[in-house]
């Protein structure tokens, strides 16, 4: 599973593992940010994966 600090190889909607279960949508290639409610790093599980037109 992704953490913050890597790269984003599939583009789609990430959900954080921190009790507040941020979502948060990334593009293929950007960086994993940390959670923006706890601010610390966390595990992102893809809930939906996207598709660029």
């Amino acid at each position: 599973m992704p953490t913050t600090g890597l790269k984003c190889d599939t583009s789609g909607i990430y959900r954080s593992s921190c009790n507040a279960k941020t979502e948060i949508a990334l593009s293929k290639s950007e960086t994993f940010p940390p959670c923006s409610h706890c601010r610390k790093a966390v595990t992102w599980t893809l809930v939906r994966a996207t598709t660029h037109k």
